[in-house]
């Protein structure tokens, strides 16, 4: 499957192209503290929190829905031992996690596909004891269907973490929906939507946090790194592709302060047959 007009990839396909550059490298490290390659609002912290979560051992399977450049799949799957999948529209972000994994030394132990998380996956039932999916679920346009698949290719008990950073719990205008959705499709959704989505998908929910904190730290982290290097970041992208940059993390940044939009994790279980 390739990137269709409505997908995520074609607003975060430049960015992936250029993800391991030195200044791209640079500004991960004064934005995240400890990059371990991620993108969008996950720590390492939160990695090291989440995989006893996902009861990950040398035998587990993790798929990663979204693994974007393959920055916390490589993590967990160096950590733990695993045999890990990663699933992403954007090529440039699928070669950019092959470079990752090998460097990392766990090429044997990570395959990843190339297609697009807002249609069925071609990988085969119950072939998976963990899901991940960080902060991807903002970017679809079909929840249930989401869910479900998901569902389909966990075995039964297997387990599902996802982070959703469009969690409405406040007033926000109009403008800050334009500014916030400029990376392509964005679905925000009020309280108990994912909840009883994934209720209805056969899962049970067995732990939810806020980590709006994340959000708030790494986009103010993100700013000053931005605003340190304007120079080289206009020289790569532009004027009109800088001011979009910071127009965007200070939307993020304001809606997080005052709570108006939050990120949410939640760990389910899929039920046993």
């Amino acid at each position: 499957m390739t990137a269709s007009e409505h997908s995520p990839a074609k607003g975060y396909d430049p960015v992936y192209a250029v993800f391991d550059s030195p200044l791209m490298r640079e500004l991960r490290k004064e934005a995240y503290g400890e990059d371990v390659g991620q993108h969008s609002w996950v720590t390492a912290d939160e990695l090291r929190s989440d995989v006893p979560r996902l009861s990950l051992a040398t035998s587990s399977r993790l798929l990663d829905v979204g693994c974007g450049p393959c920055g916390p799949l490589v993590f967990m799957v160096k950590s733990t031992g695993c045999m890990g999948t990663g699933l992403d529209v954007s090529a440039s972000a699928i070669d950019s996690g092959r470079a990752r994994a090998s460097a990392a030394g766990v090429q044997d132990r990570v395959a990843l596909l190339e297609g697009d998380v807002n249609f069925p996956t071609p990988l085969v039932d119950s072939s998976f004891d963990a899901v991940i999916s960080l902060d991807v679920v903002v970017h679809l346009r079909d929840r249930q269907m989401f869910f479900d698949e998901m569902a389909r290719l966990l075995v039964p008990g297997g387990r599902l973490l996802l982070t959703d950073a469009g969690v409405i719990t406040g007033p926000i205008s109009n403008e800050e929906v334009e500014r916030r959705s400029s990376n392509g499709y964005t679905q925000f959704v009020p309280p108990g939507v994912n909840e009883s989505l994934l209720e209805a998908a056969g899962f049970r929910l067995i732990e939810q946090e806020d980590r709006t904190n994340s959000v708030l730290f790494n986009a103010m982290g993100r700013l000053r790194a931005l605003l340190a290097h304007r120079l080289e970041v206009e020289a790569v992208d532009g004027k009109a592709g800088y001011g979009r940059q910071q127009r965007y993390i200070e939307t993020v940044v304001a809606l997080s302060e005052r709570r108006a939009l939050s990120r949410i994790m939640y760990l389910a279980e899929l039920a046993e047959v």
